[in-house]
């Protein structure tokens, strides 16, 4: 998804979109690596100097509520966002340069099914993030 994408979201929801919520969103779709809230403010000021701290809170808020953020989960506590993938994906977040990257979740989907065929349950969300040493930063060791 591209920027347009991202506001026309927040548009088709009943969201007045202004020009702070423009530059938030920028800076959000071209984060490689999560963010935190204060993070994303600090970047912000710098396109638009009179973005406010609330502002950022609930922009942020209602990305995730439409599901175009993703809440990072163990990483520097629960407070850092990432782009959400267009599809259910594996999150693989580098503990040395902090980039993530979606994996396929195919080896996932095995597992939830294999689970679901042993226990009986229906499993209808899952979220499982992968820490390690990237490709990347093995090979400069």
């Amino acid at each position: 998804m591209n920027t347009q994408d991202w506001l026309q979201a927040l548009r088709a929801n009943g969201y007045r979109v202004t020009e702070v919520q423009e530059a938030l969103v920028q800076v959000l779709i071209q984060t490689d690596r999560p963010v935190s809230v204060e993070e994303i403010w600090d970047t912000a000021r710098g396109l638009r100097p009179e973005t406010g701290r609330a502002t950022v809170f609930r922009t942020v808020e209602k990305l995730e509520t439409l599901g175009l953020l993703r809440r990072i989960h163990g990483y520097h506590g629960c407070s850092r966002f990432l782009p959400a993938a267009s599809v259910a994906f594996l999150l693989f977040i580098c503990t040395v340069c902090g980039r993530a990257y979606y994996l396929d979740r195919a080896p996932l989907d095995e597992l939830i099914k294999d689970a679901e065929q042993q226990t009986g349950h229906q499993i209808v969300e899952s979220h499982l993030q992968l820490f390690g040493t990237c490709a990347r930063c093995r090979s400069l060791k």
